[in-house]
């Protein structure tokens, strides 16, 4: 199952993988489940991680089941838009599933993080521009990528239009120069730049509180 990594971000952007290192715990798969990695290595939030997604051919509600047995109930579950989260601790570990419906089965995210090693002084967005008033949730980086790569996801009370300008402004002062992929519609706005032999490209959504999601993603040789 080939992965476009590009086509992860928004669903990166909002929670944790899987560790495939052998020293991590291995999540136990549904029957019918498959698996394709995204990253060998990833920095999600300060925490070490690797990345994975999955297709089965189960329902999501199998799914939840499948691991509410399996973890002996052990297991917190909240919704998040058409997925369902499932969340359990192994030891010094936290395993996050990602599930949505796919067809007649589910696709999603598998996800482990080591909490013991959380960091203490970890700030998130660090170095990345951001418009005042703007909240960073989630900060992920590729460090071992042939390109080493790193995905800032924040929001914020402006709209896509007011982010693209503000942004336009700001990246401009630091000398990045934009590329022709740059446009706005009614509810979101895809901005590309160039500095050197980096890359920063920009997307800024519309939420359903009329507040905007933005997604930054710098590639950095």
């Amino acid at each position: 199952m080939a992965v476009d990594r590009r086509l992860l971000l928004p669903a990166l952007a909002m929670l944790p993988a899987v560790a495939l290192a052998d020293s991590w715990p291995q999540p136990p798969l549904p029957d019918g489940t498959k698996t394709a990695d995204v990253a060998q290595h990833m920095v999600f939030n300060g925490l070490d991680m690797h990345a994975q997604v999955f297709r089965s051919n189960q329902t999501p509600a199998q799914v939840v089941a499948f691991y509410r047995n399996t973890w002996n109930g052990r297991v917190v579950v909240n919704p998040l838009g058409d997925a369902q989260v499932i969340g359990h601790r192994d030891g010094d570990y936290y395993v996050t599933i990602q599930v949505s419906p796919a067809g007649g089965g589910s696709k999603g995210n598998i996800g482990v993080v080591d909490v013991a090693d959380a960091p203490h002084d970890f700030q998130p967005g660090k170095g990345l521009p951001r418009p005042m008033g703007s909240t960073v949730f989630n900060d992920i980086a590729y460090p071992d990528d042939r390109v080493p790569a790193r995905t800032v996801a924040m929001t914020n009370a402006l709209s896509p239009q007011q982010n693209a300008a503000w942004f336009r402004e700001r990246l401009a002062g630091e000398g990045w120069k934009n590329v022709d992929d740059n446009r706005c519609a009614q509810d979101a706005c895809v901005l590309g730049y160039e500095r050197g032999d980096s890359h920063l490209a920009l997307v800024a959504t519309r939420t359903r509180d009329g507040h905007s999601q933005v997604v930054l993603n710098v590639q950095q040789p």
